[in-house]
C-alpha cells in the first residue's frame, strides 16, 4: 500500500497558487501511466476496412493495403502468401500513433451489442461485436500493439447491460442467480396492477433517466419495473448482489487475460442507487419539469452513493494482484468517468489506507469558458494540479475544439495540454485539428434523437469519421455511404495531406509530442502565468536542463508580450522551438524578453509559440 496514495499520479506533487498562476514542483514520475498520451479511438468512425460503412477493429491497422492485395492478386501469386504479406505487413494505422509519439490507446466500446447506444449497451460481456471483427483479429491487434510497444485500454461498461442481455432475459424469467442481477422493484400501486391489469403501473419514485423522462419501464411478464438510468434499453445492473460483483471481476480478469492493461470505467457515477427508493428532491422546489428533465432534480439517492467508491477499491486491489500473480512486467491501469465534483471525483482516487482508481478523468477543459478563458483554464488546471493532473479538452460526448472555438485555436490547445504535467487524452482527429460536422435530422443515430426534450442534443456531429486523406470518404471506407456524413472539410482536413506541410496541425502535435518527452517536460516544474485576459503563458524548468515558454494568444487582437514584465529568471533572448502557423515565427527565431525595439514577441490573435532558453538552428 503506497502511503502517499493521495498523490499516486506522481511520486511526489506540490502545487501552490502564486500571484498570478500556479507553481508545480514536481519530482521523478512513479509509473508509465503517469505522463503518457492516451488516444481515444472510437472504433465506429475510425477506419472501415471491410467496407461496410462502419469502422472495425482490423481497420485499426488495415490503411491502404487493400491496394497491395489487389496489386498481388493480378500477378497470380498464391492467396495463402498475399494474406500473410498482408497480415504480417499491415500496420499502417498503428504506425500513425507511433509517428505521432502516442503510447497507449482507448479504444471506445466494441463488445457485442444491439446498438441502442453505440455499444454502450452490451450484449455479451465476453464477445466481439461482429460489425468490428472477431476475436483473432482483437489477439492480432494486441500482438500487432505489442510490438510497436502500444498499451491497450478498453471501455468496462458495468453500470447497465443491453435489454437483449441473455443474463436480463433470465432475469425476466426469475431463472436462478439471474433473478436478482438487476434493479427490480414493483410499482407503486402493484396490488391494485395485480387485480385489474387494465390499471397502468405507477413507478416506484420519481427518478429519471439521464436521456429524460421516468427511469423506470415496466416489464409485464415480471410484472415489476425495471431500473435503467440511460436508455430504455440500458438495464441497471444490481450490484448489491454479490454474483454481479464476481461477474465483473471475471469480466475484469478475461480480458486483462487477452492483452488489456487498463480499463475506462463508464458511468461510474451511476453504479450503484440508494437501497431507500425514495423520491429525488427538486433543484428548485415545485418546477414541473422535475418529472421529466433529469437535470432538474438532485441527484442524492441516484449517483455517488458510498458502495461506488468501495467498489473501485475492490477492482483496484483485484486487477494490482492479478498483476502481480501473472508477472505482468508493467502496472494496469483504472480511469474513471465522472463528471462529478472535484472532492467526489478524489473519493474514487482512494485514501492513505486503500488504494482506488489510478485516474479520475479530468472533464474540467470541456467545460472551459470562451468568454473567460484564460481565468477558466487557469482555474481548472489549479484545480487538478493541487489532486491530480489529468486533461481532455474533446471526447465522443462534447463537441471539438474548432467549434467550441475556433478551428485557429486547435494549437494553441495542443500546446497547452501537451506542454502541462500528468496525462493527456487526445480524442481520434484532434492532431488534425477535425471540426464537428453537421448531421441532418435523417442521419442521426444518437439515440439522444428518438424524440422528446433531447431530440437535438446529438453527439453524432462530434463522431464522424476520422478524415485519413482527400479521396472518396476521407478515406474511412471505399464503396459504401459511411455510418454517419464525412465533414466537408476533408479534402484539406486530412492526415495524408498534413503530414506533407511542415506548419500543419499534425506537424504541430507530432513536435508538441516529441517535446512532451524531453526530460524538462516529464520531469520538470510548472509555473503559469495568466497576464491578461488573452495571454497565458507555462513555464517548464529542471535544474540543469532547458527550459520551456508556451505563450498562448487566445484573445482576438495582436499583443505584444513583454516576458520579463511576467515570467522570472529569463535570459534577455529566447529561441523560438515551435510556433503555430498564424504565429508568423519559425523554429529558431530569436524573440526579445525585454522591452526591446528589436526582436519584440508580439503575438497575432489564436497563435501559439513554445520559446526554449536553447540555441536552436533555424
Amino acid at each position: 500500500m503506497r502511503s502517499f496514495n493521495v498523490f499516486l499520479f506522481l511520486t511526489i506533487i506540490y502545487a501552490c497558487t502564486t500571484v498570478n498562476g500556479v507553481y508545480f514542483q514536481n519530482n521523478q514520475i512513479s509509473d508509465w501511466w503517469t505522463n503518457t498520451i492516451i488516444y481515444q479511438v472510437y472504433p465506429r468512425s475510425f477506419k472501415d476496412s471491410n467496407n461496410d460503412d462502419i469502422g472495425d477493429l482490423r481497420g485499426m491497422y488495415i490503411y491502404l493495403y487493400e491496394s497491395l492485395i489487389i496489386k498481388l492478386k493480378k500477378t497470380k501469386m498464391k492467396t495463402s502468401f498475399y494474406l500473410f504479406y498482408a497480415f504480417s505487413g499491415i500496420i499502417q494505422k498503428l504506425d500513425h500513433f507511433v509517428d505521432l509519439g502516442i503510447e497507449t490507446l482507448w479504444i471506445g466500446p466494441f463488445l457485442k451489442s444491439p446498438m441502442d447506444d453505440m455499444g454502450y449497451d452490451v450484449e455479451d460481456f465476453y464477445m466481439i461485436d461482429p460489425v468490428f471483427g472477431t476475436m483473432d483479429d482483437f489477439e492480432e491487434l494486441v500482438r500487432e500493439m505489442k510490438k510497436r510497444n502500444l498499451k491497450l485500454i478498453t471501455e468496462l461498461i458495468p453500470n447497465h447491460s443491453s435489454y437483449e442481455c441473455e443474463w436480463f432475459q433470465k432475469s425476466i424469467k426469475r431463472e436462478g442467480k439471474y433473478a436478482d442481477y438487476y434493479v427490480w422493484r414493483n410499482a407503486s400501486n402493484q396490488d391494485e396492477v395485480m387485480q385489474n391489469s387494465s390499471i397502468k403501473p405507477i413507478p416506484p419514485n420519481n427518478w429519471l433517466s439521464v436521456f429524460g423522462g421516468t427511469g423506470w419501464s415496466w416489464n409485464d411478464d415480471r410484472k415489476q419495473f425495471y431500473l435503467h438510468k440511460f436508455n430504455v434499453k440500458q438495464v441497471d445492473f444490481n450490484f448489491r448482489n454479490p454474483d454481479v460483483h464476481k461477474e465483473f471481476l471475471d469480466i475484469i480478469e478475461f480480458w486483462m487475460g487477452k492483452g488489456v492493461v487498463g480499463f475506462r470505467i463508464d458511468a461510474l457515477r451511476q453504479l450503484y442507487e440508494s437501497d431507500l427508493f425514495l423520491d429525488e428532491p427538486c433543484l428548485t422546489e415545485g418546477d414541473p419539469l422535475c418529472s421529466v428533465i433529469f437535470g432538474c432534480l438532485n441527484h442524492t439517492y441516484t449517483m455517488d452513493q458510498p458502495e461506488t467508491i468501495e467498489i473501485i477499491k475492490e477492482w483496484r486491489e483485484f486487477i494490482d494482484n492479478y498483476t502481480r500473480s501473472n508477472n505482468i512486467p508493467m502496472s494496469s491501469i483504472l480511469n474513471t468517468e465522472s463528471y462529478s465534483a472535484i472532492n467526489i471525483l478524489m473519493q474514487y482516487y482512494g485514501n492513505s489506507t486503500r488504494d482506488g482508481a489510478h485516474v479520475p478523468f479530468n472533464f474540467g477543459l470541456l467545460l472551459a469558458d470562451r468568454n473567460n478563458i484564460v481565468e477558466s483554464i487557469e482555474e481548472h488546471i489549479k484545480e487538478w494540479l493541487d489532486n491530480m493532473p489529468d486533461y481532455q479538452i474533446e471526447n465522443h460526448d462534447n463537441p471539438r475544439v474548432p467549434t467550441k472555438f475556433d478551428p485557429e485555436t486547435v494549437p494553441l490547445f495542443t500546446a497547452l495540454k501537451l506542454s502541462l504535467p500528468g496525462i493527456d487524452v487526445t480524442y481520434y482527429g484532434s492532431e488534425i485539428g477535425m471540426d464537428d460536422t453537421y448531421v441532418r435530422p435523417d442521419q442521426r443515430q444518437d439515440p439522444n434523437n428518438a424524440g422528446g426534450i433531447r431530440v437535438d442534443e446529438s453527439r453524432d456531429y462530434e463522431r464522424c469519421p476520422m478524415q485519413w486523406d482527400s479521396s472518396i470518404n476521407a478515406g474511412f471506407t471505399e464503396e459504401k455511404k459511411p455510418w454517419l456524413p464525412v465533414n466537408p472539410n476533408y479534402y484539406k482536413v486530412n492526415v495524408e495531406d498534413q503530414k506533407k506541410i511542415p506548419t500543419s496541425n499534425y506537424n504541430f502535435y507530432k513536435k508538441m509530442s516529441q517535446l512532451r518527452k524531453t526530460n524538462t517536460l516529464m520531469n520538470g516544474d510548472l509555473q503559469t502565468y495568466n497576464i491578461t485576459k488573452s495571454i497565458y503563458i507555462l513555464k517548464r524548468s529542471l535544474m540543469e536542463h532547458e527550459s520551456y515558454i508556451v505563450v498562448m494568444n487566445f484573445g482576438s487582437e495582436t499583443e505584444k508580450v513583454i516576458l520579463t514584465n511576467a515570467v522570472n529568471n529569463l535570459q534577455e533572448k529566447l529561441y523560438v522551438y515551435l510556433g503555430s502557423e498564424n504565429s508568423g515565427y519559425s523554429t529558431g527565431d530569436i524573440v526579445s524578453t525585454v522591452s526591446s525595439p528589436e526582436n519584440p514577441l508580439t503575438l497575432r490573435p489564436q497563435s501559439v509559440v513554445v520559446l526554449t532558453n536553447k540555441y536552436i538552428a533555424s
